[in-house]
């Protein structure tokens, strides 16, 4: 089934490269008239300093008992296998991501990718693309601003207003229809959808409330 899975993350600092990891990571599956499927999020024990507290509002002691990415890697390939994966500016968010695959030594390839803060140039008056901003101007509200959920939840009403403005049919139809072939075969979908609904052992910021 062709369809969308919007992700954001919260990192902690700004390149995996210099060893910076996913502290947060929140995914909202769409199908393909934008519909939401599911939600599902979880903080993550990145084994280092959770980085700056004043921006994801996360501390050490939030994390400690939260599971590292390995134990997850399956699960989120599951919610991920064969949608479009989008974000607000996604190419960082997948940066990490598929670093984070890496890392657990677990193969994933982005099904493919668009990125909300790049459809803005058509969608939205510029200059300014922030999510903020952009929200502002399509009328989406975002409760919980700078956590991983408040962020992909307001980023796929954000793709779900823009989606709204193709009523006849998107011009990233390529990007959908290529991002379908790359969903398992029918025997193992089965199993991989089985995967997406069982969520393995995670911890929500709603659990530290």
């Amino acid at each position: 089934m062709p369809g969308y899975a919007v992700i954001d993350t919260e990192t902690t600092g700004f390149s995996p490269r210099t060893g910076d990891r996913v502290i947060e990571i929140a995914v909202v599956r769409l199908d393909g008239a934008g519909e939401v499927v599911d939600t599902w999020e979880t903080l993550l024990n990145p084994d280092r300093p959770v980085g700056p507290t004043h921006v994801h509002g996360l501390t050490a002691a939030d994390v400690e008992h939260a599971p590292r990415f390995i134990e997850v890697a399956e699960h989120v390939a599951a919610l991920l296998a064969g949608r479009v994966v989008v974000g607000h500016n996604v190419d960082f968010d997948l940066r990490f991501l598929e670093h984070e695959f890496q890392l657990a030594a677990y193969p994933f390839r982005v099904p493919g990718r668009l990125c909300t803060q790049q459809l803005a140039k058509t969608h939205l008056p510029g200059p300014k693309r922030t999510l903020a901003v952009c929200c502002e101007q399509a009328g989406v509200i975002n409760e919980h601003a700078h956590s991983a959920l408040g962020d992909t939840i307001a980023t796929a009403e954000l793709f779900r207003y823009f989606l709204r403005q193709h009523p006849v049919g998107v011009p990233w139809a390529d990007v959908l229809a290529a991002a379908e072939l790359t969903a398992p075969a029918d025997d193992l979908f089965a199993e991989l959808f089985d995967v997406a609904l069982t969520a393995p052992r995670t911890l929500s910021r709603s659990a530290l409330a």
